[in-house]
């Protein structure tokens, strides 16, 4: 199925409800309004649970539109691949009758990634509960798939980058094998720009070379971002996103070469 292009020039829907599904926690943040909230997630939980437990958690948010992060693949804006980390029934889920408001998803290292970009090609790297990566070259938004790479000699990304390896194995290794992550990923891409994001940014001490850190609030701007009326407009294009500028980026938008 594709979508009708959306005019840039239209206005803004309202209020947006920000939904950032994690393997430990769904994050929630609705326009206009500075607080934070979660629900408990894992590897039980299923699209059904989620939209419940959403509804009761923002019962007194008030929005027009529902802005999706989704922990797996989605194609032309629809999820297409059950999340590997949580529980089933996300791929024939009716969300837009459950919310009663239209939905949006984009993958969720993607509406990280998309908050923070800045122009030309920049590398984003998510460390949660698992791990995840984005690409965005000159517009286009490529979520990738990296759990499967191998670190030398230290097994795969998924498993040695993970939030139970840093809880087991300790900050120390951890921390080698996100030098080690980085490392890779920036020179097989070579980004002009790398931001570290996901709940364990803030564990990332010292930051690898030409990186920056980003943390979960910031992907509200991702979130709008997906609707029109913003400074971009992010539309899905296969298994990518292809983004609309609405305003120029600023002279002063962070890029690696000015860290």
């Amino acid at each position: 199925m594709t979508r009708e292009p959306i005019d840039p020039a239209m206005n803004h829907p309202g209020k947006i409800l920000m939904i950032d599904v994690g393997g430990t926690n769904v994050k929630l943040k609705v326009s206009n309004n500075d607080e934070l909230r979660k629900v408990p997630s894992g590897r039980q939980f299923t699209a059904k649970e989620m939209v419940s437990q959403v509804l009761a958690v923002t019962r007194d948010w008030d929005y027009e539109v529902v802005s999706l992060g989704y922990p797996s693949l989605i194609e032309e804006g629809k999820p297409v691949r059950e999340p590997l980390n949580l529980g089933g029934g996300w791929l024939d889920f009716d969300y837009e009758k459950a919310f009663k408001k239209p939905v949006r998803f984009i993958n969720d290292a993607g509406m990280q990634a998309l908050a923070n970009y800045a122009g030309g090609r920049m590398l984003f790297m998510g460390f949660g509960t698992s791990t995840g990566a984005t690409l965005i070259i000159h517009d286009v938004i490529v979520p990738l798939e990296i759990g499967l790479l191998r670190l030398a000699r230290r097994g795969q990304f998924m498993d040695r980058l993970c939030k139970d390896y840093l809880k087991g194995q300790g900050r120390k290794r951890w921390m080698r094998n996100v030098q080690e992550a980085v490392a890779i990923l920036q020179d097989v891409f070579k980004p002009t720009d790398t931001v570290l994001g996901g709940g364990n940014a803030k564990s990332i001490d010292p930051l690898p070379a030409g990186c920056r850190r980003s943390s979960n609030s910031d992907a509200f701007r991702g979130a709008e971002r997906l609707w029109p009326g913003y400074d971009m407009l992010a539309e899905p294009y296969g298994t990518s996103w292809r983004i609309t500028h609405n305003r120029p980026f600023p002279a002063s938008s962070p890029t690696m070469a000015e860290i």
